[in-house]
Parts: C-alpha cells; sequence; structure tokens
C-alpha cells in the first residue's frame, strides 16, 4: 500500500519569544534553538521497511518565521541524509495550492479550512498531503519521537484497510513509551487532581487496553503522534478546526460517528521524549476545561442523521469518557477551587487568580455558542469536496509539492511520471478520454494496468529527436507542439496536438522519435509505453484488436488532415478554386 509518513515540525520566533496572534503549541523550536526533529530523523535510519514517502509540514506560528524555519528544516533534512524520498510542505506551499482550488471553482470559505495554524489544523494538512501524493495510509508522528522498533512501518500497516472481528480496520493508534519504557504517564499526583484525575482514568484505560489481549482492540483514546489511518477514512473525516487541543481524542469521537471505529495496536508503540513544558498548571488546565465543554457540547448537540452513528459518553469510557460526563462542571469547579488554594498556600496570587478565573470561564465562555454537531457536519461537507477536488486536479498539485522533494533521487520535473495515483483514478481518466468510452470495466482496468498519468509545465521538453523510449500519448489536458529545428537551431512548429488528442500513432512501428515535442502550457496526458502495448495485444486479443483500431483511426485521421491541408496549401499557390 502506498503509504506517506508525516511529521509536522513547529516553530517559533527567536528564544520562543511569543506575541498575541502567534500559535500556540506545547514546545515549538525556536528558529536560533536545536529541537528535536534531527533526533526523529536520525532515528529512522534504523527501519528495515522504507518504501514510503517522508513529508514535514512546516509550521511556524507566525508568518515572520516562515522563511527561517524552511531553511532550518531544510539543513536538518540535509544533515539527516536519509534513503527515504522526503519532502517539505510550507505556509507558501499551502497559499499556492489554495489558490489553484479557487481558480478550478471552489470558494474562499471552503479553502480556509486548509490551515496550517493550531493544532488540529496542523493535522488537516498532514492528512491533506498525504491525499496529494495519492497514498492508502497516512502514519502520523510528532517531532519529538524516536523510532526504536526496525520493523515498526511493516507493523504499522499490518493490520489496516483489512477485516478483523468482522469490522473494518481504518484507522489504527499506537502508544507512547516514556524515558523509562513505560506507558503509564510520568507524573506525580498532588493533591489538586483529587477531583480531576485525568492520569487514574487514563491509566484504567491502558490497562484495559494496552496491556491487555488480543493485539488489536476498538479503543477510545489514541496519540496524535502516532495514528495509522487509511484513505477511506481520512478522505472521509477531517480534525475538527474548532478544538485547539485533545485533536486526537476528537478525532476518534467524529470517526465514530461516522461509523468508523479507531483500534488499539498494543505490539505498536514509540519512544516519547518532549521537552519539558513551561505554561503553568492552571492555563494547561484551561486548556483541558475548553477541549472537554467543547467535546461534552458536541455529543450532547448530536442529532439523528442518515449514514452517522449517534455515539455516548459512555462510548468513551475510562477516558475520556469519564471527563465528558453529567459532573464535568463539577469537576472543573471544585479542581480550580483546590488548585486556587495550592498557589494561594505557595504565595502566588497570580496563579490564584487565574484558578478562580478559570471557574467562571468554565460557565460563560468555554461552552460552545454554536451547535458544535452542526458545525462540525458542514466541516466535514467541505472536507469531503476539497479532497474530491484534489483528487481530480491531483497532477498540477502534486506539481507544488514536487517543488519541496528533497530526496537525493528527485526526479526531473522536466519528466514526472505520476506513478502513485490509484488504478481507480486513471481508470477515472481513461474513461475521460473519447476514444475509450465504449470499453467494458474488465477491459479499463486491464488498460489501467500499463497506463501512468504524467504532468509537464509550460515549455517542458515531452520527448526529444533520437529518443528511442516510445510512447503512446493521449493529452487529457493542455498542448503539445511538435517541432523540428533547423541548421540556425530556429525552431519550427509542426503540429500542435491539444485536449483529446493523440501522440505517438505510429509508435508500434517506429524505433525513435524524429521531431521534438515541447508542452505550450501545462499538460497531462495519459502513458502507454510501446513494448506494455505490444504485450496487452498479444495478451488479450480481443482488447488488442479495439486498441488497434482506435490507433489506426486516430493515424487515419491525422494523415487525412495534413492531406487536406496539403491540397489547400498546393491549390492556394496554383491558384485554384477550393473544393467542397
Amino acid at each position: 500500500m502506498r503509504t506517506t509518513v508525516v511529521i509536522p515540525s513547529y516553530w517559533s520566533r527567536v528564544d520562543n519569544a511569543w506575541q498575541p496572534g502567534d500559535a500556540v503549541y506545547d514546545h515549538p523550536t525556536p528558529i536560533n534553538g536545536e529541537g528535536t526533529l534531527g533526533r526523529t530523523l536520525e532515528s529512522m535510519k534504523i527501519l528495515n521497511n522504507k518504501k514510503f514517502k517522508l513529508v514535514i509540514p512546516i509550521c511556524p506560528t507566525c508568518k515572520e518565521v516562515e522563511e527561517a524555519a524552511e531553511k532550518r528544516v531544510r539543513e536538518i533534512v540535509e544533515k539527516a541524509d536519509l534513503n527515504i524520498e522526503t519532502y517539505i510542505f510550507t505556509a507558501e506551499n499551502l497559499r499556492t495550492i489554495r489558490g489553484i482550488l479557487i481558480e478550478k471553482g471552489m470558494k474562499d470559505d471552503q479553502v480556509n479550512l486548509l490551515n496550517i495554524h493550531g493544532y488540529s489544523n496542523v493535522r488537516n494538512i498532514c492528512l491533506f498531503v498525504s491525499h496529494i501524493l495519492s497514498s492508502e495510509v497516512t502514519i502520523l508522528i510528532d517531532d519529538d519521537e524516536n523510532f526504536e522498533n526496525p520493523d515498526f512501518i511493516n507493523m504499522a500497516k499490518e493490520y489496516i484497510g483489512k477485516r478483523v472481528y468482522g469490522k473494518g480496520v481504518y484507522g489504527v493508534a499506537g502508544y507512547y513509551l516514556n524515558k523509562y519504557d513505560e506507558f503509564y504517564d510520568d507524573v506525580e499526583m498532588v493533591p489538586w487532581m483529587t477531583y480531576w484525575d485525568r492520569f487514574g482514568s487514563k491509566t484504567k484505560a491502558f490497562d484495559k487496553i494496552i496491556s491487555c489481549d488480543p493485539r488489536l482492540k476498538v479503543t477510545p483514546f489514541a496519540f496524535g503522534g502516532l495514528m495509522v489511518i487509511h484513505k477511506n477514512l481520512f478522505k472521509t473525516v477531517a480534525f475538527d478546526p474548532d478544538v485547539t487541543r485533545g485533536e486526537d481524542i476528537d478525532y476518534l469521537v467524529n470517526a465514530k460517528m461516522f461509523g468508523f471505529d479507531f483500534f488499539l495496536d498494543n505490539k505498536l508503540n514509540i519512544k516519547h521524549l518532549p521537552p519539558k513544558k513551561n505554561h503553568p498548571i492552571w492555563k494547561r488546565f484551561r486548556e483541558d476545561i475548553y477541549r472537554f465543554l467543547y467535546e461534552q457540547a458536541k455529543i450532547r448537540s448530536q442529532v439523528e442523521v442518515n449514514n452517522m452513528t449517534m455515539v455516548k459518553a459512555k462510548n468513551f469510557d475510562p477516558y475520556p469518557g469519564d471527563f465528558l460526563k453529567d459532573d464535568l462542571e463539577d469537576k472543573i469547579y471544585k479542581t480550580n477551587v483546590l488548585l486556587a488554594l495550592e498557589y494561594l498556600a505557595d504565595g502566588d496570587i497570580e496563579g490564584c487568580k487565574e484558578s478562580i478565573k478559570n471557574i467562571y470561564l468554565s460557565k460563560y465562555e468555554a461552552i460552545p455558542k454554536d451547535d458544535p454537531f452542526t458545525k462540525y457536519r458542514r466541516v466535514q461537507k467541505i472536507w469531503t469536496q476539497i479532497m474530491e477536488m484534489t483528487s481530480k486536479e491531483r497532477t498540477v498539485i502534486r506539481r507544488v509539492m514536487e517543488e519541496n522533494n528533497l530526496s537525493h533521487s528527485l526526479r526531473s520535473l522536466q519528466d514526472i511520471e505520476i506513478s502513485s495515483l490509484s488504478k481507480e483514478e486513471i481508470i477515472l481518466r481513461i474513461k475521460h478520454f473519447e476514444d475509450f468510452k465504449d470499453l467494458d470495466e474488465a477491459e479499463l482496468k486491464l488498460l489501467a494496468d500499463i497506463t501512468s498519468v504524467r504532468g509537464y509545465k509550460q515549455d517542458e521538453i515531452v520527448f526529444q529527436i533520437g529518443d528511442t523510449n516510445l510512447e503512446f500519448m493521449m493529452i487529457i489536458k493542455g498542448c503539445v507542439r511538435i517541432s523540428k529545428f533547423n541548421d540556425s537551431n530556429e525552431e519550427i512548429t509542426l503540429a500542435n496536438i491539444c485536449s483529446n488528442g493523440v501522440i505517438g500513432e505510429t509508435s508500434l512501428i517506429k524505433e525513435k522519435y524524429n521531431v521534438v515535442g515541447i508542452a505550450d502550457e501545462f499538460t497531462e496526458m495519459l502513458v502507454m509505453k510501446k513494448e506494455d502495448l505490444e504485450g496487452l495485444i498479444a495478451s488479450d486479443p480481443k482488447l488488442g484488436v479495439k486498441m488497434l483500431y482506435i490507433i489506426l483511426e486516430r493515424l487515419y485521421y491525422k494523415l487525412n488532415k495534413t492531406n487536406l491541408l496539403y491540397r489547400d496549401k498546393i491549390m492556394q499557390e496554383e491558384g485554384l478554386p477550393e473544393m467542397n
């Protein structure tokens, strides 16, 4: 299965300075700092299976650090020297792609869902770039993790897309190991946690899901830094952009609403070594208040909708279910009182005030004003529209990503074969070509097996005089000019072949090209290699006859047109009247 591993990298101002309007992340790397990305990439060298694409979205806290962050990430990737096809994805790439989607008919408020500011938006970008690369499987990893299992990639994909216990597996979660190789949270219980025993609930959940057989089981929780998501899921379900924290848990809720269960694989883990968090306790607790009240409101605001599943808080017991029930408000109140008293005892008046303020915010600010369930359904609808449009325009959008392909085996942009397109997507393109409208599904599948989709930018060479790798090319969109060059190296255009046109009808009998093909504009085409076409004709005579008929008909049309043009030219030179 085509696989993309996505590792977002978060970057901030010098010395982690923060200004109003900047995105808030747990531990972004200052542009003058070292960070953890290099360590993560270095750990990937142990992987046995490197047959995947690696994408690193660069997530700056503000526009001012975009260029510096990109420069730093390029340096880190170059130093790592991975034998993996590696891309970076920048805010500028995203702006370009949003412009393409708008040009193709999408509205501003639709493409605004594609954002690289905030955790949920970043996760959506991770899914989006994987979709651009035609991936069947997306593996989400964070840049503060280390790979320690050489068989990690094979293990991550072992169950995805299969059926287990009668259910389709389209989402798999792994779990974190801390520096002590334990999966429990490395925290010390203190008095203010008496009513907010989040870590106790997580421990119960971990014991129930991670510690026990079977290896794969439906899970109520997941970790955003180790999620394996199949295209059937990520093309349907988006991360909710209104969730600022806990986007991983929220994604499980959204997925279950749309009929997808997440499974936890108790053999799939990764070492998690995050830098120390610098935010005060009252602030981190405030984020928990907002996330759980939002989640609770989303569950409570559900209504029956066709093709959706009604979920309840108990479906996510013991964690996060314990924090989505009717006693949530009471837990928030009592916990903040205890926390305020603790701050007061330590002489921290500011911390005490902010803890009391948390109680006020929980009653008047944190509860969503809009119906989160209905609002998310609108998001989901827009997400599927974006994914569909991206599939339709994948070739031109893919080119934007190829500009930042940093791998040592980078293919030339003069001749990029979109080899990662799925068979279904190739069949869809073949169907749009007029000559193949009468082929049945079986024949289309056979044809798709020997067909690739290729894209060329304006003025790129499609083929050169003397090339022997002959191909049969069918132009889906754009134009190719057929040319020769005289002794003064001046280009002489012989013909322009545009949408629904064909090049290479004589490829079965020729040995090499005697002309040059140049893209007049961005051009997308279906391509069949000469040897593959010959093999198809030999192995399936029925389809082979149809293909020969199509090729001969095209050749006849082109020769006839040339003869008519030549006749008209002679008559004009001789002054003869036109013949009707």
